[in-house]
């Protein structure tokens, strides 16, 4: 992230690979790279953030708002999210740490232990989880293959690649394979029942260089937020999403 290969190297091949399709990118692309690069990077510099608790870890809102990070990435990613919305009188705001290069189904089994265990601290019968890229597929996982349906009111993702995605071929572990287009854990998610007690909404944007394009990133039935102008990272630190989420959440 600090040399640029991230983001430089996906909005690239984002832009050529459009421009082989004959299809037009969305406006500002270089701008909208550049503002991805200074994001990486002051995330990047932040991260050792990620051993505080989050902004908002005292709040006394609707539900508990649990933030799951992505691939390779860290809970501290979320704190202008987690900011904005402990600004907005909710919370308690906590953030769940997982081994991004395991299993995805690992990943939401410890996800569904850590809900159990914040319903019981604080009496609340439902939770809110906000997943971002890697993080809404594990959430997704939770609601859709185990039970999580109801224990969650709100299903709220970020950039996730529900669909797959071409760029997990470089990745590293098992999402590597997990994630890819078509792939088995893919196929599975497609084919669960949609639940019907989690309200999802999936948020992503069309210059997004890691999941690029809505065959990757949207669910059928879906409550859906789309954006022209905002990179992976960007979906984060974007005060127009967080007022989104604000008014769902709230």
């Amino acid at each position: 992230m600090v040399t640029g290969v991230y983001p430089l190297v996906p909005h690239l091949l984002m832009a050529a690979s459009r421009r082989r399709k004959d299809r037009a990118a969305p406006a500002g692309q270089v701008g909208v790279a550049l503002r991805e690069w200074a994001t990486a990077v002051a995330m990047t510099a932040t991260r050792p953030l990620g051993f505080l608790p989050m902004p908002g870890h005292g709040g006394h809102g609707p539900r508990p708002i649990i933030v799951v990070h992505g691939y390779a990435m860290g809970q501290a990613n979320f704190r202008p999210l987690a900011r904005r919305l402990a600004a907005a009188g909710l919370g308690p705001i906590l953030g769940f740490e997982y081994w991004s290069l395991g299993k995805t189904g690992s990943a939401a089994r410890k996800l569904g232990d850590l809900i159990e265990d914040v319903r019981a601290r604080t009496g609340a019968a439902q939770v809110d989880v906000v997943g971002h890229s890697m993080g809404g597929v594990v959430g997704r996982y939770f609601v859709t293959l185990l039970g999580g349906d109801g224990v969650v009111a709100n299903l709220i993702t970020l950039g996730s690649p529900h669909r797959g995605t071409d760029v997990s071929a470089v990745g590293f572990g098992r999402p590597a394979k997990e994630l890819l287009l078509g792939s088995t854990l893919i196929q599975r998610l497609d084919a669960a029942p949609q639940p019907t007690r989690t309200r999802l909404t999936v948020v992503w944007s069309r210059s997004d260089a890691l999941v690029p394009g809505s065959r990757q990133a949207r669910v059928t039935g879906a409550d859906e937020l789309l954006y022209d102008d905002l990179g992976h990272l960007g979906l984060l630190t974007d005060p127009r999403v967080a007022a989104a989420l604000i008014d769902r959440l709230r």
